[in-house]
């Protein structure tokens, strides 16, 4: 495979692929809230601040989700809990598919969180998969790697929550850490740096507490375009063993090409 057809090719694969990390995201929501940095929790300075808080934090409707957060900030637009708003903001934009708008949501909770994980982990991973070949991929690309970076310093400094064990933590910790890498990994793809890219990758297998066929994909995809078809061939199998369904078709289809290749030598 020529090495400047490699992002471009890879980025064919991004779109399904991304759902392994939006679930990451999910779980992590989940299990840290959304406050999970070092920051002290924001408090609302009225009972009606806080119903129209609460409000955005309870529905389970993007829509209406949007609608509340606008009517918070309408009428609250110096709240400490703004912040975290738009935190929910930014998810309720995810789920609706909207890229632009959840990644300005996301920059403005970053704004009042810099180390908000939760926020990181969402924007990283959306970046780079849509960073293309278009004018702002270079810009989209350095952000995604930076918001991965801060995750690793984030993850490292944040103190674990009270409420999970700490072997549960660790591998939260490990989860997290795994998907940053990950993260550095398709940036290097997309740089036309696929040595680089697969040692980010193995990075992100080592450290994930169940490593996904994804991964493993991606992996392969990296070895053969820097002329390691062996080892490509062997990451691609173990694509096909772990699934979802749609990797184990795509890797079989590379380990496919992989053997037209030597059997035409």
């Amino acid at each position: 495979m020529a090495q400047n057809s490699f992002g471009i090719r890879f980025c064919r694969l991004i779109v399904f692929m991304s759902l392994a990390f939006v679930c990451s995201g999910s779980s992590l929501q989940a299990q840290l809230g959304l406050l999970s940095n070092r920051s002290q929790a924001p408090q609302a300075k009225s009972q009606v601040e806080l119903d129209l808080y609460l409000k955005i934090v309870t529905d389970t409707r993007s829509q209406s989700v949007l609608r509340d957060f606008n009517d918070f900030a309408a009428q609250f637009p110096k709240s400490d809990l703004l912040g975290v708003a738009y935190q929910y903001q930014m998810h309720a934009f995810e789920d609706l598919g909207e890229f632009e708008e959840m990644v300005e949501a996301g920059r403005k909770a970053l704004l009042a969180n810099p180390d908000n994980i939760n926020t990181l982990l969402t924007l990283a991973p959306a970046i780079a998969n849509h960073a293309t070949d278009g004018k702002d991929s270079a810009k989209l690309l350095g952000q995604a790697e930076e918001y991965a970076r801060r995750i690793l310093i984030a993850v490292n400094e944040i103190k674990p929550p009270r409420q999970i064990p700490l072997e549960q933590w660790e591998t939260t910790k490990r989860g997290m850490q795994s998907r940053a890498h990950e993260v550095l990994g398709v940036v290097a793809v997309d740089r036309n740096q696929p040595a680089i890219a697969a040692d980010e990758f193995k990075t992100a297998i080592h450290l994930a507490p169940a490593p996904e066929g994804s991964q493993y994909f991606r992996l392969g995809i990296a070895c053969a375009s820097a002329g390691e078809r062996a080892r490509a061939k062997e990451y691609f199998l173990q694509a096909v063993e772990l699934g979802p369904e749609p990797v184990r078709q795509l890797a079989q289809s590379e380990i496919r090409k992989l053997d037209e290749k030597s059997t035409a030598k």
